[in-house]
């Protein structure tokens, strides 16, 4: 009966948590080996390995050594410049003691699952009470006393450096209340094999006063806010933190699945940047949280690693930490969001998590709390305030009553395990686990994305900003400010911000590492520094990664509330100043509000579409005003240089906006469509306007001019059609390709049966639209048209269209053959790649770059790359369409897509050239239509084809269009494995290999020029040095003459912008368009005023040429 009411109690557990997709996935042995190969990769067992007795020996000197360092009667002096004395006796010495996971060796890792970190120890000195004076929680006493000890241990350690080995100061918090000595044993030229973190700490609290460290007491004089009295409670509380944690970490010994899931979230986190940040989770926090599920029976030990992993992100994404769940609708606009969050301030609650006993609920845990009883009687006998919080719960619930961020407390309810953990990275740490549990519904991707996939701080954000702060203020409570008022002054336009913190790898070669603040002791200098300013990686700077929302980004408004809401609008007016202005609106409302769309000549012309809408602007303006005057720094801002024009430009020049120019070349596109499609209509006496015997049923565009894929969109030209451009000749040749297009007839018996018939039935269509379009006398058309047997192509509204004829009567017929000849295969893959996946392949990238407003940019960036390698014929212009689609697919992203051309390419360059293109094919599916028999189909086939000898397309890129239908298509293999096939033209393996190793570099060199703020070093990866040409056998110079583009060329002198002659700053790109629509020399033309050319001249262009009767110009 036990036995059956354990697993009676196992079933109704996991019915009452959302695991059944956990459960589900780890039903395939795929994911269970793939786990298991993890956990055996990245668990350490200590007891197996060598040096592990060498450690241990280590560790024993320290506990030796440590006692006896000397002390002298010491007169100190605290903040107040009173005297304190700090006095330890040899018979009542210095004590070490192991603390953490190194008292409970539970879940240790190795370096390679560790970040390349050194397994470490993690050791306590502990003062003895006896030093300890009964006031010296006040005013940093007990801290200046601990300064002391760390300085005399450190110099006892120093004495004995042969010894001990390296010595330095660690500050894991990025505060001057928490610094270690770290320890690395000598390795006699070996590298070492661990290292020793050495805490400082008391033997416990209970020599202070029971209600001093309570949120609501202040034990610091000097304090400026409540957050910075509770910031100093919980750091007198952190030296005994081993008081209230070591305990509870020793029930998790021999629970070997919960070990494993301990593991799992280290990588995870580690993935994620969301490990030793100096804010965020430690490994214990982690630890006890899977304690306390345990004991609240959320989980048991009978679940697996990725069941208990699924039920810690759902309590990780689930609870309201920061009570501001009224206040996160992603659709409210700032200043709701701000009028909202200080509502919420007055009355929120988060939710508090306490820590059972063992044995014990929590409820029963909290009542029998003394701290609590005691709280609550004095606050009911003698309350400090009116607005006391009546239990010691409420007092940590209460948004206004502590200020410090999530709260987990212990059973005594004295101790906060999350008190250093802010709200910037709780928000974080609960997007990611809301993904996470969103990927563990997708079995085929989950693995990867939890655990594969590095996405740190300099490779997971749109925008990073760098911002000068004042030296001397703290820095972690001026940092949480400055957060919270960029946060509420955003709103809707960003999904998140983060501050940059230590766990992100080395800062100047990128290399893994805990990027804590370190300090060398060195030639016997023990002297403890101060911090002050100092951020926890050393810069005297905030650095902030912002993830933009591409849909809200770009609103220019931001009205502010009614005059009635008078407490609404002095919050409105404190936030916005002098910007916030009373302005009418449509509705008839007056009401104060901010306007962003003012033109400011340094940026770019379409920044807001670009580079996040309107954030830049916002956050320059709130750190000016609220904060410091110094100037601000965004990340690779010079970028847009190659895509994009300058706001300087004359608006009306068409050199210099391309989403214009897209745009204007889509309406020419529409026109022509409207114009071929009812001059084609049969009328019911006569035939059409045209003279078709069929009715154009569709105008398909083809072209990436029509979905904003061109690196230079063509300018309309005079001749073709065109407006009169400002300038003093005009170009004889069009640089452009046409713009393809293809037309589909309405469905009719006419067509013939024959697939020559057919052929020469196209030729004749393209011929008799050719002499429609020239009798129809249309002002829109220019020129003559031009016409041979595969398209035809007609000078409309500046434009040179290029028209093919879709016949699906042609295609259906090939697929109808029973026994088709190798020249009838060949015809029907072509005339399905040229006509079917091309039209299909548009609308799918129309969509992606409809949706994602910098995606089409990204890939004329693509384009521009590949080009300044002399790669970009090699690679078709669909595979870097793909490629893009692919970065802007949710799957892709840890966080969220790309909301800004950086963010974009740089994901572009990385997907590039990591990519396994050997192994791993790769699919793009950006609105989900491949499910998973699909993907399955997909690798299948791949395996076939790829076999052991690298067989096949080198780039191997699978769409959803690309699926071959076998009940149309009856030629060939009909079997579900042989209907996928690779969407687009290879390169081959050697173009394909130069161009993986160019997009590592260029994507390094971007992430270094982004850590470094320099935003002019980033121009360099699009070009090519001199010593890049001597690796080519042969070069051949171009004649100046036919290089007219210089600003285009791979040994470009300057990619930045510059003055022309009339002193307009113009940029690399409007450079590039002037002279692209300049053309050669020797074909320019000169205009002369009131003066008609009669002579015929043709105009030169990529296959086309027309005749001029007339040029007025």
């Amino acid at each position: 009966m036990t036995q059956q009411s354990s697993v009676t109690q196992d079933a109704a557990l996991l019915d009452s948590i959302d695991t059944s997709s956990a459960m589900n996935l780890h039903k395939s042995n795929l994911m269970r080996m793939q786990v298991a190969e993890l956990l055996d990769e990245c668990q350490l067992d200590l007891q197996s390995r060598r040096w592990a007795s060498d450690a241990n020996e280590y560790l024993q000197m320290i506990s030796r050594l440590v006692p006896k360092t000397a002390f002298k009667m010491e007169k100190l002096k605290d903040k107040a410049d009173k005297p304190i004395s700090l006095e330890i006796q040899r018979d009542n010495p210095l004590t070490v003691e192991p603390i953490g996971l190194t008292k409970t060796p539970i879940a240790w890792t190795k370096k390679s699952g560790n970040a390349q970190v050194l397994p470490t120890f993690d050791l306590c000195v502990k003062v003895p009470e006896i030093s300890i004076s009964k006031k010296d929680y006040l005013n940093h006493r007990y801290i200046d006393k601990r300064k002391y000890v760390i300085e005399q241990v450190a110099k006892c350690l120093c004495k004995n450096a042969e010894t001990v080995g390296n010595i330095e100061y660690l500050w894991l918090k990025g505060s001057d209340r928490a610094p270690v000595l770290r320890l690395v044993p000598p390795n006699n030229g070996k590298s070492p094999k661990f290292q020793v973190h050495l805490h400082f700490g008391m033997h416990s609290i209970d020599w202070i006063p029971k209600l001093r460290l309570v949120p609501n007491r202040s034990n610091v004089k000097a304090a400026l806010s409540s957050f910075e009295t509770q910031q100093y409670n919980h750091a007198i509380m952190f030296d005994a933190r081993h008081q209230f944690e070591d305990n509870h970490l020793s029930s998790l010994v021999d629970l070997e699945n919960i070990q494993a899931s301990l593991v799992l979230v280290q990588v995870w986190a580690l993935q994620r940047g969301l490990w030793r940040n100096h804010d965020g989770w430690t490994k214990e926090c982690f630890a006890l949280l899977l304690v306390y599920l345990l004991r609240t029976h959320k989980i048991n030990t009978r679940m697996t690693p990725i069941q208990l992993i699924t039920v810690l992100f759902q309590t990780l994404a689930e609870t309201e930490w920061l009570g501001e769940e009224a206040v996160e609708d992603t659709n409210m606009r700032s200043v709701e969001r701000q009028i909202s969050r200080t509502a919420n301030h007055a009355h929120g609650r988060r939710t508090v998590l306490v820590l059972p006993s063992e044995g014990v609920s929590e409820k029963e845990t909290i009542r029998q709390s003394a701290l609590a009883r005691v709280y609550e009687q004095q606050t009911r006998d003698s309350p400090l305030t009116k607005n006391d919080p009546r239990t010691l719960l409420d007092a940590y619930a209460s948004v206004a009553s502590y200020h410090l961020g999530p709260v987990f407390l212990d059973s005594t309810l004295c101790y906060n395990f999350l008190g250093d953990v802010s709200p910037n990275y709780t928000r974080l740490l609960q997007t990611h686990a809301r993904r996470s549990l969103a990927s563990l519904k997708q079995p085929r991707v989950a693995f990867a994305f939890l655990f594969m996939r590095p996405m740190r701080f300099w490779n997971n954000w749109d925008l990073y900003v760098q911002i000068p702060i004042d030296k001397s203020k703290e820095w972690e409570s001026h940092c949480r400010k400055l957060v919270q008022l960029l946060d509420d002054a955003l709103g809707n336009r960003i999904r998140g911000l983060r501050v940059l913190s230590t766990g992100n790898g080395d800062e100047n070669d990128g290399k893994e590492g805990d990027n804590y603040l370190a300090r060398q002791i060195r030639d016997g200098d023990v002297s403890l520094p101060q911090l002050g300013f100092q951020s926890p990686t050393g810069r005297p700077s905030i650095i902030l990664g912002v993830s933009i929302n591409p849909e809200t980004s770009q609103r220019a408004v931001d009205r502010g509330p009614s005059a009635e809401k008078s407490a609404e609008l002095r919050s409105f007016k404190d936030l916005w100043g002098d910007k916030a202005q009373l302005r009418r609106f449509k509705d008839g409302a007056i009401v104060h509000a901010v306007v962003w769309n003012d033109t400011d000549a340094s940026t770019f012309r379409n920044d807001s579409t670009f580079r996040g809408g309107y954030v830049e602007k916002i956050m320059t303006y709130i750190v000016s005003k609220h904060f410091t005057k110094a100037p601000i720094q965004f990340s690779l801002s010079d970028l847009s240089s190659l895509v994009d024009g300058v706001s300087s430009c004359e608006p009306s020049m068409p050199f210099a906006n391309p989403v214009a120019s897209h745009q204007k070349i889509m309406s020419a596109f529409n026109s022509l469509s409207d114009f071929l499609q009812k001059s084609s209509r049969l009328g019911n006496d006569t035939g059409s306007n045209l003279g078709l015997p069929l009715a154009i049923d569709a105008v398909e565009p083809l072209s990436p001019c029509l979905r904003y894929s061109e690196l230079f969109p063509p300018v309309p030209h005079p001749l073709l059609g065109g407006e009169k451009v400002k300038t003093k000749k005009i170009p004889g040749a069009l640089t452009s390709e046409p713009i393809l297009i293809q037309i589909r007839f309405s469905a009719s018996s006419k067509w013939p049966n024959d697939l020559k018939a057919i052929g020469a039935a196209k030729t004749a269509m393209l011929v008799q639209l050719a002499e429609g379009i020239e009798s129809s006398r249309h002002e829109g058309f220019a020129g003559s048209v031009l016409v041979n047997s595969s398209y035809a192509e007609v000078g409309y509204m500046g434009y040179c269209f290029r028209i093919m004829v879709r016949a699906d009567p042609e295609i259906r017929m090939l697929q109808g053959l029973s026994q088709p000849s190798a020249e009838a295969m060949k015809l029907l893959d072509d005339y399905t790649k040229k006509h079917v996946m091309a039209a299909t392949h548009h609308s799918t990238i129309h969509a992606v770059h409809t949706l994602h407003p910098s995606a089409g940019t990204v890939v004329r960036m693509a384009k521009r790359w590949l080009a300044s390698h002399m790669l970009f014929g090699l690679v078709t212009i669909e595979s870097i369409e793909l490629l893009v689609a692919k970065v802007y697919s949710e799957d892709e992203a840890l966080l969220a897509v790309p909301g800004t051309l950086q963010a974009g390419f740089l994901a572009f360059l990385f997907l590039l050239g990591n990519h396994n293109w050997a192994r791993d094919p790769l699919i793009v599916d950006p609105r989900g239509h491949i499910d998973n028999d699909d993907y399955d189909a997909i690798n299948a086939v791949f395996e076939d084809i790829r076999g052991d000898k690298d067989d096949g397309p080198a780039m191997y890129i699978v769409a959803p269009y690309t699926r071959v239908n076998s009940e149309d298509n009856k030629v060939g293999n009909d079997s579900e494995r042989e209907s996928w096939r690779p969407s687009c033209t290879s390169p081959e393996w050697v173009v394909l290999s130069r161009a993986a190793a160019l997009a590592r570099r260029s994507h390094k060199a971007l992430i270094s020029c982004i850590r470094n703020f320099k935003g002019s070093d980033s121009l360099s990866i699009f070009r090519e040095s001199a010593t890049g040409f001597k690796s080519y056998n042969v070069l051949f110079r171009v004649h100046p003459d036919f290089n007219f583009d210089m600003s285009s060329s791979s040994t470009s002198e300057s990619l930045r912008n510059t003055k022309n002659e009339e002193g307009i700053v113009e940029s690399a790109y409007t450079r590039s368009m002037k002279a692209r629509y300049a053309g050669p020399k020797a074909l320019g033309r000169k205009i002369y005023r009131n003066l008609d050319a009669n002579v015929e001249e043709p105009l030169c262009t990529s296959g086309y040429s027309t005749s001029l009767e007339t040029c007025d110009i």
